[in-house]
């Protein structure tokens, strides 16, 4: 059974922060330091900070669920890009989280899929996202949907700096 996805507002903080921390330890935990994930996550997942960041006027949460649980969300973002990023009108895949208990159940190429259509939507010409080399999973995903490698950037975990690749993809492929 596929998810239904709406547009998130900035009432669903309270339901987003602990989900994203949840999503976020779940994935990175194992390679990281638990001082690391401790201060990125005290960070970008309060409540307070999702709630703000639901009501950016250039950020989109597509929300994802089966009946009333939350499966999964991307948030998408409109703003300053790497200069390695194509097109005229970027779009960026900020955060696709899918709960593990619903990971092989096609949720995330439902979000991909809503990402595009939103994009489309908005007259964006590129999805692009950073992606932390270790994460084999979300690259070979990314690659699925025919996302290529077009630079790297920092991502900064607490006190670890890393290397993130930076893909990019069309909307109307």
């Amino acid at each position: 059974m596929l998810p239904h996805i709406r547009l998130g507002t900035p009432d669903d903080a309270a339901l987003l922060a602990p989900f994203s921390a949840r999503a976020f330890r779940d994935t990175y935990a194992a390679y990281n330091t638990p001082e690391d994930m401790d201060a990125y996550v005290a960070t970008h997942f309060t409540t307070a900070q999702v709630a703000q960041e639901l009501g950016y006027a250039h950020a989109y949460f597509l929300l994802a669920f089966l009946d009333d649980q939350l499966a999964g969300y991307v948030k998408l973002r409109d703003g300053e890009r790497p200069a390695c990023v194509p097109g005229q009108r970027p779009l960026e895949i900020a955060r696709l989280y899918v709960d593990q208990t619903y990971h092989g159940r096609r949720y995330g190429a439902a979000l991909m899929q809503a990402s595009l259509h939103e994009a489309q939507r908005r007259g964006h010409d590129t999805l692009w996202l950073g992606v932390w080399t270790k994460n084999e999973r979300a690259r070979a995903f990314y690659q699925r949907w025919h996302f290529e490698e077009v630079g790297t950037q920092v991502f900064v975990l607490g006190q670890d700096v890393q290397d993130d690749l930076v893909l990019a993809r069309s909307v109307l492929q």
